[in-house]
């Protein structure tokens, strides 16, 4: 029975490995995040003002092989015109932003909403911080009070007050003056 034992041992301790090579290829540390939160806020001011305040319930950042954070798990962001009017609210399940490019990528059930209550829904919409521009290349709908337009393709201001979809189709309204 003692021999037995022995052997066991004499089998585990040759089976053990500590290979850099291999402990490194298993865990890469150029892949993993630097930071993780859950149920973040960040707030991007100008001049003092609120601009932008992005809530998620997961947050993780990441700076190799790039500087990205994302968000997961639910996503809302608010843009406003100063510290205390908000001008839109976009809603998602997933985003991105890239810290070099200031370049935000909404995904998942995206929903834009604007202070006059126009609406947009998308599966991905991109914000643009240094153009000031929000805008998209997939499948959209927009309702507002009088229509229903879809078209695939759109751009706008954060505050979604005038817009432009490339190829719209739906019911119109239009008036004439």
């Amino acid at each position: 029975m003692r021999k037995f034992h022995c052997y066991i041992i004499f089998i585990l301790l040759f089976s053990c490995n500590n290979d850099e090579k291999v402990t490194e290829n298993f865990i890469n540390s150029d892949t993993l995040p630097v930071e993780e939160m859950l149920n973040s806020t960040i707030i991007y001011t100008e001049n003092g003002d609120v601009r932008v305040k992005i809530v998620s319930s997961k947050m993780t950042r990441y700076i190799k092989p790039e500087n990205i954070i994302t968000f997961s798990e639910g996503v809302k962001v608010d843009f406003y015109t100063d510290s205390t009017n908000k001008k839109s609210v976009l809603t998602s399940q997933n985003a991105s932003v890239n810290n070099k490019t200031h370049i935000m990528t909404a995904t998942d059930n995206v929903k834009l909403l604007s202070y006059d209550n126009k609406e947009l829904l998308t599966e991905e919409l991109i914000w643009d911080q240094k153009n000031n521009l929000i805008y998209t290349e997939r499948e959209v709908k927009i309702t507002t009070e009088d229509e229903v337009i879809y078209g695939v393709g759109f751009s706008s201001t954060p505050d979604f007050t005038e817009y432009e979809i490339k190829k719209a189709k739906g019911s119109f309204n239009l008036k004439k003056d």
